[in-house]
């Protein structure tokens, strides 16, 4: 028999997170979460994101061990501005057994229609800036520190239950080398002449902080229209500043104002923390941060954060000029690729973006699925 119970003091709370790592101990392709972050992120007096959510974790239970975890958040934003009705699934993880997965959903939904919900949708985290997706393709490649890594059966397990998709993300390895760099070069500086934009290399976390607001600016105003994106609050910038900042090297983060000095476009890319969060379980004290720190400074590869291009110069090839920008410094770097975070399936602007490059296409694929809760 399998009993629910909801996470709801400190102790559960890192049991709710650990309970992944039992899951996957013996699985190569999962990477642990960083303990200290998810402990954070699942702290209402911590992360800003509970001043427009709130949230349930329930743990399955049998026979006093854990058998399973799921995550219940209603985004009140997203529901006002996407006008929906929906709770999102959140770390969703279980064991191969119907009674499980059933217990879990269960608990989920009937929260959802306790609150007039009609609708159950994930996973999703709070924001855009968490994990998201179930992955459907791609289970034999290793995952990334800014993915969720799930068994094929989870996917089984959705069908089963009527879930269906609602959207796709796939995700890309790029390698760093233009296919021909002195011909991207060359376009890249007519590119630059004519629009008369200012490459900024930021080398210090000094010289970076008076441009995170204006980062943000352009998050929000680019990504607004994407699925399920709910603004960033001031408060929730803050918080991921400080999450992420300590995580960067700032060769790969790239800038780019127009002739007015106003940021036109911004790529992060961050040193791939997938190995190293492997090797330290996901834990920085008492002595993983010195292979954190290790890595920072010389990856091995690169995850993709985020790019985002000013709307007015979407034709320009500024976006180009950006990505050009970033991986020729990865390059002489000794750098080989960077693998892109989720993209939505649909977005072609980003896959052009790769045209330049060597690409393996659609490496991963992770969905997103919804179901009408049931009276």
């Amino acid at each position: 028999m399998v009993e629910i119970k909801e996470a709801n003091t400190k102790r559960l709370r890192k049991k709710f997170i650990q309970f992944q790592n039992e899951l996957y101990k013996d699985c190569p392709q999962y990477i642990p979460t960083m303990l200290s972050d998810e402990m954070a992120n699942l702290n209402p007096e911590k992360n800003p994101a509970f001043d427009y959510c709130d949230m349930k974790l329930f743990l399955a239970m049998r026979d006093g061990k854990i058998v399973g975890r799921v995550a219940g958040i209603i985004s009140h934003k997203a529901n006002e501005i996407w006008k929906q009705k929906r709770i999102r699934i959140s770390r969703f993880d279980f064991i191969d057994d119907a009674e499980v997965v059933d217990a879990l959903v269960g608990a989920v939904e009937q929260w959802g229609r306790e609150n007039g919900l009609n609708e159950v949708v994930g996973p999703l985290g709070f924001c855009d800036l968490d994990k998201e997706g179930m992955l459907v393709d791609g289970f034999e490649k290793k995952g990334l520190f800014i993915t969720y890594y799930n068994h094929p059966y989870y996917v089984e397990h959705m069908n089963r239950l009527g879930f269906e998709k609602d959207v796709d993300w796939t995700e890309h390895k790029v390698y760093v080398e233009s296919v021909d760099e002195e011909k991207l070069a060359r376009i890249c500086r007519r590119v630059i002449e004519k629009n008369k934009f200012r490459v900024v290399h930021v080398k210090s976390k000094k010289q970076v902080k008076p441009y995170i607001g204006r980062i943000f600016e352009l998050l929000n105003s680019e990504y607004k229209n994407l699925y399920g994106v709910v603004p960033l609050t001031e408060r929730q910038k803050e918080y991921y500043v400080s999450q992420f900042l300590l995580l960067l090297n700032l060769d790969y983060v790239g800038l780019i104002e127009n002739e007015e000095g106003e940021l036109v476009a911004m790529g992060v890319l961050a040193p791939g923390m997938a190995d190293v969060m492997k090797k330290t379980g996901g834990r920085l004290f008492p002595f993983g941060w010195i292979p954190v720190l290790r890595n920072i400074q010389k990856p091995r590869f690169l995850d993709m954060y985020f790019i985002a291009v000013d709307s007015r110069y979407r034709n320009t090839g500024l976006s180009a000029v950006l990505l050009h920008e970033i991986t020729k410094r990865a390059a002489d770097n000794g750098i080989l690729y960077a693998e892109t975070g989720p993209q939505l399936e649909q977005n072609y602007n980003i896959q052009k973006l790769f045209a330049a490059y060597k690409v393996e296409s659609n490496f991963k694929r992770r969905r997103c699925f919804k179901k009408a809760i049931g009276e």
